[in-house]
């Protein structure tokens, strides 16, 4: 019957649409549940598809991982067999394979991205590699007796002459490494990088594992590869792609190792936290930009200024008992944290008179709390110079309640060290007045001869605001 329906339609005729079929359910057009499901049906089949780009970034960062975690396990070594050295020889010898890979990879195989990956790990390899070096050498040249550590994390070099080896070997190998490396991810500044990362490192080899040492020192390598990034390396476009940012990330490793060793292996106090907390608000008072939002700002120097004024009452606070008197001890304590409170207002917006008003205060009330506690020189000295500061600056900007309480500050130290210098056969006293008096006048004279410049600079910095 089917046959002869369909010969029925004429040539040039076209045949009339069929009914849905409602004898087995609904149709799919008319259920909007069943068309839903047939097209996801239709979009997982086309999702299911293979994608080569992103099977291989996971190959990739899967085998990255496994390369790194057995890099990581020389620094917690646990083995029996042969000695130290020769384990750290083959440490060293996995960052040639790595080299060899690369070249392997590239030249070969012809394809870019697994040869900058494995030289990637080239990178991130050394800084592991001279953590396990710094334990050598530690070993036969550090400062001091020799604190007893863990058995995963001693590593022991059979002798001076050894040690010294093992750092000329690394260097001669790691040196070419790293530039080759840096040139295949950031050539724009392959060299500016390899010498920050090899400097960096090398601060790792250096035999002090005093907690408070080692923080000022990786402290002060962070700060100044920070200025580094900011000022050079996060200004060139060249370093804006992924493996420009992790070249600019590698130099900051080594530092990062050097605190982390401490704080696990050795006996942390008070100053070396409040250490960190310094570090960390320096960081934070560089990065923050007059680009940036004025939340941004305020928020940021007020956390700055919080961390560095804890950071530094911790390190006070081991240093207090070692000082001469109560009244330089208040003085130790109060006057940098007012110093924090005036500079973190130099990177605020809205915020900004808020922590220049507690700096000024903080200092003045600092200085007058010596004076009352212990009349001794230094209070009186210090009372004359911030009130005078004080009083000056109010004068420049035509604040009157700077003036009048910069003044009264003043007024009370100099009244305080005539009363010592008449009480006291100590020609010191005379001497500070008449230093403070000729320095006071030298500094109006220069004021008054470059006027000018001042202004400009002055309204140069109100502009930057």
């Amino acid at each position: 019957m089917q046959l002869q329906e369909r010969s029925k339609v004429g040539a040039g005729e076209v045949p009339a649409p069929r009914a849905p079929n409602r004898e087995h359910g609904v149709s799919a057009a008319a259920n909007p549940v069943l068309g839903s499901g047939f097209d996801s049906a239709v979009g997982s089949t086309v999702d299911s598809s293979f994608d080569p780009d992103a099977f291989t970034r996971a190959l990739r960062i899967a085998g990255a991982a496994l390369v790194v975690a057995a890099a990581s396990t020389f620094m917690l070594q646990n083995w029996q067999a042969g000695n130290d050295l020769m384990r750290y020889a083959m440490l060293l010898g996995q960052s040639l394979l790595l080299a060899a890979a690369a070249y392997f990879v590239g030249l070969t195989v012809r394809e870019g991205r697994s040869a900058r990956t494995f030289l990637a790990l080239v990178l991130a390899t050394i800084p592991i590699s001279f953590a396990v070096l710094g334990g050598l050498v530690y070993s036969q040249f550090h400062l001091g007796q020799l604190p007893p550590l863990p058995q995963y994390a001693s590593w022991v070099a059979p002798s001076r002459s050894a040690a010294l080896l093992a750092v000329l070997g690394t260097s001669i190998v790691v040196g070419p490494l790293a530039l080759v490396s840096f040139t295949a991810l950031a050539r724009q500044e392959a060299k500016a990088l390899t010498l920050a990362f090899c400097g960096a490192n090398l601060l790792v080899l250096v035999p002090l594992r005093q907690p408070e040492a080692v923080a000022a020192l990786a402290g002060g390598a962070l700060l100044v590869l920070l200025r580094l990034e900011l000022t050079r390396f996060a200004t060139a476009t060249q370093l804006d792609t992924p493996e420009g940012k992790l070249a600019r990330l590698m130099p900051f490793v080594p530092p990062v190792i050097m605190i982390g060793r401490v704080i696990h292996l050795y006996h942390v106090g008070p100053a070396s936290i409040g250490g960190v907390l310094l570090i960390a608000a320096a960081a934070l008072w560089q990065l923050l930009s007059p680009a940036a939002s004025d939340f941004r700002r305020d928020a940021g120097a007020w956390i700055a200024s919080s961390l560095g004024v804890i950071g530094w009452a911790l390190c006070w606070s081991e240093i207090m008992m070692r000082l001469p008197s109560t009244g330089v001890s208040i003085l130790l304590l109060g006057l940098p944290a007012a110093a924090v409170f005036l500079l973190c207002a130099a990177r605020a917006s809205q915020s900004r008179s808020a922590l220049l008003g507690m700096g000024t205060i903080l200092a003045l009330m600092t200085a007058l709390s010596a004076s009352a506690v212990d009349r001794g020189t230094a209070a009186a000295f210090c009372c004359i110079v911030l009130g005078v500061a004080v009083a000056v600056w109010g004068a420049s900007v035509r604040a009157r309640r700077r003036i009048a309480a910069g003044a009264l500050v003043a007024l009370w130290g100099l009244g305080l060290q005539v009363w010592l210098a008449a009480h006291a056969d100590n020609l010191l006293r005379w001497v500070s007045l008449t230093v403070a008096g000729i320095l006071l006048i030298v500094c109006s004279a220069y004021i008054e001869r470059n006027r000018a410049r001042l202004a400009r600079l002055w309204q140069w910095g109100v502009a930057t605001k």
